[in-house]
This record gives structure tokens, sequence and C-alpha cells, in this order.
């Protein structure tokens, strides 16, 4: 059971209903969970999904590698929401189901080629201790450009943030939310 309410619309503070609005707007109705206990901070609400749309829809980086790192982060984070709520997700970006099955086995899987396998073993490496070995970091910049490779730095880091309030708070995965 969380440990905050999910508040309703009806239950949100008018001041900020429009936030709300665009909760449900942008992330569908019934909205995720998370986003429903991050709606326990109404003036930071609009902020968080205006920021994580840019983060999503601004990136240059290929939206699977995007997904795969994630995917990652809740993996190796042991948090099921997020994996639950992301393998869709990279599935539509172009992941392809088995590169997700074997992301545990990513450094030894023929699923992966070189790029892919450094945007895995960064995200598995940032999640576990947040000092990238610097071979784990030049891996990623030979295969990306400074960009790119913020855009993965960015979305490992975010979710890291995420599944730190995931966990904590105790955010169930929703009834609605199956893999496909």
């Amino acid at each position: 059971m969380a440990r905050v309410p999910y508040p309703t619309r009806d239950e949100f503070p008018e001041a900020h209903r429009a936030a709300y609005d665009r909760m449900l707007s942008d992330r569908g109705d019934p909205p995720p969970h998370i986003f429903l206990a991050l709606a326990n901070i109404p003036n930071l609400l609009d902020v968080l999904l205006a920021f994580t749309g840019e983060m999503k829809h601004g990136a240059k980086i290929a939206p699977y590698l995007r997904e795969l790192a994630i995917v990652t982060v809740g993996l190796a984070s042991g948090t099921d929401y997020e994996v639950a709520h992301h393998w869709n997700s990279a599935l539509k970006a172009g992941a392809r189901r088995a590169q997700l099955e074997q992301l545990e086995d990513f450094e030894t899987s023929a699923e992966f080629d070189a790029a892919e396998r450094a945007v895995v073993r960064y995200a598995r490496a940032a999640t576990l201790d947040p000092r990238v070995p610097d071979t784990v970091w030049n891996e990623l910049r030979a295969h990306f450009d400074v960009r790119e490779a913020m855009d993965i730095v960015m979305a490992t880091a975010w979710y890291n943030g995420v599944v730190r309030m995931i966990l904590p708070l105790g955010v169930e995965i929703e009834p609605w939310c199956q893999r496909a």
C-alpha cells in the first residue's frame, strides 16, 4: 500500500487544477500512480510534467536506447514498477523483446550491439554506484556524441531519482499496467 494518497481531481487544490488536468491529458486517465503520488506536491506537478515531456521528446538519442537505459535502472534497482511501465515503452520505441528479456545478460547476449551494450553498461553502473568508471564513460562516448551521451546520463539520473521515490513511497503497479 502506498504511503501517500493518490489524490483525485476533486481533492486537488483549485489553484493547481490545470496541472492535474495536464497530467490526465499527458499521462492518461487514469494516470500512473507515480504521477498521482507526485501530485501531493501540487506546485511542482506541472513543472515535472513539462520536464519529463521535454526530456523524452527533446532527446537526440534514439528513443529505444533511452528506454533500454530506463528498464536497466528498474532492473538494477529492483524496482518492478519502473520495469513494468517502461517495458512496453521500450517495445514501442523499437527495442526487441529478446533484448528486454536478456538485459541481465547484455554483456554476452548476441541481441546487443556495442553501442547498446555501452548504454546498458552505463545505466547499470550509474545505478549501482554513481561514480561511473572512466572505462564505462569512455565507451559510451565512443558510440555517442556529447549531446547523445547527456541524454543517456539525464534519463539514467532522472529514473534513478524516480525509483528512489517509488520504493520508499510504496507506489503500486496499476492493475491496467501489463507487459505486452
